[in-house]
């Protein structure tokens, strides 16, 4: 089976899409032995684990239909997967799925394309928080659910322990700047003992460090692969994203919250109501929630075990499984 894939990535975009799609890509090719190729649209960023697949990255002013037209044809694809940013989707998307679907071309939109239901195969949804929206009946199955992530996690999760590393994430671009006010809130109220572990994405500003830390304090720069880190953490605060769910994967004591309005506040009050992690309003919130989690023991243990429950189960077999129902 000869497998297109379709995102976007870049600096105001976030790297969701495309981590999702290595995932998806990864799946495809281990356990259904399908040649996959990416196709993605933003600025270009260096990831290993993209390499081990053909890819390309085209320009955000580019015609991004006409050069999946083209790309199907080349490498003859019998499935296309599309994982697009909602506000770069086409205008004219809808001639595209009538024309992949005439030339008996399955097709998968990823978190996303709910109005062109009727030209999909499948629609997957990566959350536990979705409602069909009014006026939308049709038979083409949507799957979404707590083990419909698509995590791009490498190792085994391991029992929580005691320790003072705390890791902080704010995305891959760091959209909302962050790196220019966080660190030193960090610095200024965690205890001394303390260890922070801050990780730059690709596209994010490099953070602005206290003039005189208290803590020590770790900078990553675009590293590889979070598992190591998230692994060797104790505690995690992060923005709401992908990675969060990589972090209840792991099982550790993690307070997130959105710095982007209101966009999540759903999905977050109903991470709350799970016990799975502690949900703040802000990053002033949220450094003060940190403080408290980080000295109460019995909270990051509840923490821990209430995540990795909730997510034993993978999102990506869920998908494998419904791509080989479709191309059966």
């Amino acid at each position: 089976m000869n497998v297109l894939i379709v995102c976007h990535a870049g600096s105001s975009l976030g790297l969701g899409h495309l981590t999702r799609s290595i995932v998806v890509a990864r799946a495809l090719h281990d356990e259904l032995e399908a040649n996959v190729q990416l196709l993605i649209q933003g600025e270009q960023v260096q990831r290993p684990d993209l390499n081990h697949y053909c890819h390309e990255f085209i320009e955000l002013g580019e015609n991004l239909l006409n050069r999946v037209q083209e790309q199907v044809i080349q490498i003859n694809a019998q499935l296309v997967v599309l994982d697009l940013h909602p506000n770069l989707v086409p205008e004219s998307i809808e001639k595209l799925l009538i024309a992949l679907r005439k030339a008996k071309c399955k097709v998968i939109a990823i978190d996303g394309l709910i109005s062109q239901r009727d030209n999909l195969d499948l629609i997957f949804i990566p959350s536990f928080c979705f409602s069909l929206p009014k006026g939308i009946i049709n038979a083409t199955p949507i799957l979404f659910g707590w083990d419909c992530f698509l995590l791009n996690v490498k190792c085994l999760p391991v029992n929580w322990m005691l320790g003072r590393q705390v890791l902080a994430l704010t995305g891959g671009s760091d959209a909302t700047g962050l790196g220019n006010s966080l660190p030193e809130r960090l610095n200024d109220s965690l205890t001394v003992d303390a260890e922070l572990h801050w990780v730059t994405g690709p596209y994010a500003k490099q953070p602005v460090w206290p003039a005189s830390p208290r803590l020590a304090m770790v900078s990553h720069q675009s590293p590889s692969s979070l598992d190591d880190l998230m692994v060797a953490s104790h505690y995690a605060i992060t923005v709401y994203g992908v990675s969060f769910f990589e972090l209840l994967y792991y099982g550790l004591p993690t307070v997130v919250f959105s710095p982007y309005g209101n966009k999540d506040n759903a999905e977050l009050v109903a991470i709350a109501e799970e016990g799975i992690a502690l949900v703040a309003k802000d990053e002033y919130d949220a450094v003060n929630k940190l403080k408290k989690l980080m000295a109460d023991d019995v909270l990051a243990a509840s923490l821990s075990q209430c995540a990795r429950k909730r997510m034993s189960a993978s999102g990506v077999y869920k998908f494998v499984q419904a791509v080989s129902g479709l191309t059966a």
